[in-house]
């Protein structure tokens, strides 16, 4: 997408986009507007230090990073929402979207479209807080694709910047036919900005969408964005993918605390989206590795191959 004429924003996937691989992928690629962090929550009555850490400024400088905050309890919210205000966050995104079982199951990410007198307690909570405004990333529903209508009114409570609508409900998580029909009845109805987000894997999948929805507000990008995140660069060698890759590796290098067995194991969770076109036995000598060496050395061979990964993955939408 050489003339962008809409915004780009990454989407939040939790293990993935945390502040390393955000940096690497706008250091080295870039053509990305926004950042979404993966959502961050409370338990046992406190945030988790690890997502407090994540949204950190001094670790996301020079990029525009907007938290996410996960929670069916507004007193949860609102512990989150005063933490990242004084962090300096007057912009906060509310996850109804989260489709996994284990968060949906408890009435929290997308689990929460079904029960809109939840949604609508939260959004009170959040509204009565100055000084910060919200945007919705959500599904069209938990088990029924139109359990938006009853979400949709109860945004006037909190204006949001925008609606990030996955046309997917979460008991589909990332499988099936996407709902367009539903989409687009969603969009006519919006009184507020709406972002597309679902399945977007190249520029071209951007401008298709919205070449058919003028009046999208921005494009988010997920796990097209994961798989290569050189996405927005056309002119991307080799050598720049090596340069992101080390740089996570000298990222998480210095993040993790729980030795090279930890680090090793990040880095193969990583390679789950990361290059989807990779030969599979590079692959797997990526995930057999035991240590450092034998990681870097079949990570080393991966890399070198990565335009035909890129090529594989591409082939395969």
């Amino acid at each position: 997408m050489d003339d962008k004429k809409i915004q780009v924003l990454a989407a939040p996937l939790q293990g993935v986009t945390d502040n390393v691989w955000r940096m690497a992928q706008h250091n080295v690629f870039g053509g990305v507007d926004a950042y979404y962090a993966p959502f961050m929550r409370v338990e046992r009555g406190e945030i988790r230090r690890k997502d407090l850490r994540d949204v950190d400024p001094e670790r996301n400088a020079g990029i525009t990073l907007i938290p996410q905050i996960l929670a069916c309890q507004p007193d949860h919210a609102l512990i989150m929402v005063e933490a990242l205000m004084q962090m300096g966050y007057n912009r906060i995104d509310i996850n109804l979207g989260c489709p996994f079982p284990p968060i949906a199951l408890h009435r929290k990410g997308s689990g929460m479209l079904a029960y809109p007198e939840l949604a609508e307690a939260l959004f009170k909570a959040l509204a009565a807080v100055d000084g910060v405004e919200y945007s919705v990333k959500m599904r069209l529903g938990w088990d029924s694709n139109d359990q938006w209508r009853d979400i949709l009114p109860l945004m006037e409570i909190i204006k949001p910047v925008h609606i990030a609508v996955h046309p997917r409900t979460g008991k589909q998580q990332y499988k099936g036919e996407l709902n367009m029909e539903q989409f687009e009845a969603l969009l006519a109805a919006s009184t507020w900005p709406v972002v597309y987000n679902g399945s977007l894997r190249t520029p071209e999948g951007i401008e298709a969408v919205v070449g058919r929805y003028p009046g999208l507000a921005a494009a988010m990008v997920g796990s097209g964005l994961a798989a290569n995140p050189g996405m927005f660069a056309p002119d991307a060698t080799p050598d720049d993918y090596r340069r992101f890759h080390d740089l996570l590796v000298d990222g998480y290098t210095e993040q993790l605390n729980g030795g090279e067995a930890q680090l090793v194991r990040h880095l193969q969770d990583i390679w789950q989206t990361f290059l989807p076109g990779t030969n599979h036995k590079l692959f797997k000598a990526i995930r057999k590795s035991r240590n450092l060496d034998q990681y870097q050395n079949a990570a080393s061979a991966a890399l070198a191959d990565v335009e035909t990964a890129l090529t594989a993955a591409s082939s395969q939408e």
